[in-house]
């Protein structure tokens, strides 16, 4: 019994693997201390993925190179923006969920997700919310999960009312 291939909406998939791409450069720059710009970062990335489909599955979740355009729209807008996304990522953190006890990845999927529906594009809050919760279902079991879609649904009704 052979599995049918299903058929998924590149466009998509590569707006996917951006963010999940997004995330991932976040994370390693947290980890290592580095100061890289977003373009040095797309380089970077660009390079590592270059006609290498196991990286590139490995990297960003699928065998395809991400939209560079939204990656480095990301990146640039979290490094303008941080203040304002940290502000509202720690508005909705608990006693439970400090942000010294989370993952550097958890809070690098966040911070990406409340720029993206906050200053970033125009796409609804529900989407941005559908994204990153199944991004984070990628690297973190169900209570990790579930934080991620509780806090950006609270945050989004906080301030689109």
């Amino acid at each position: 019994m052979s599995e049918q291939p299903v058929k998924h909406n590149p466009s998509l998939q590569k707006k996917t693997a951006a963010r999940m791409a997004a995330a991932q450069c976040l994370y390693t720059l947290a980890m290592n201390g580095e100061k890289l710009s977003p373009a040095q970062q797309v380089v970077i990335l660009k390079k590592q993925l270059a006609n290498n489909k196991g990286e590139q599955k490995l990297q960003v979740g699928v065998p395809l190179e991400p939209n560079y355009k939204l990656l480095e729209t990301l990146l640039e807008g979290i490094e303008q923006r941080r203040t304002d996304i940290d502000i509202r990522l720690d508005s909705a953190l608990s006693a439970e969920w400090k942000r010294e006890r989370m993952s550097p990845l958890l809070i690098a999927i966040l911070q990406c997700a409340i720029f993206e529906m906050f200053f970033g594009t125009e796409i609804s809050a529900k989407i941005i919310i559908d994204e990153y919760t199944r991004l984070t279902r990628s690297f973190f079991a169900d209570g990790e999960v579930s934080f991620v879609h509780g806090t950006l649904s609270a945050l989004s009704k906080k301030y689109h009312g």
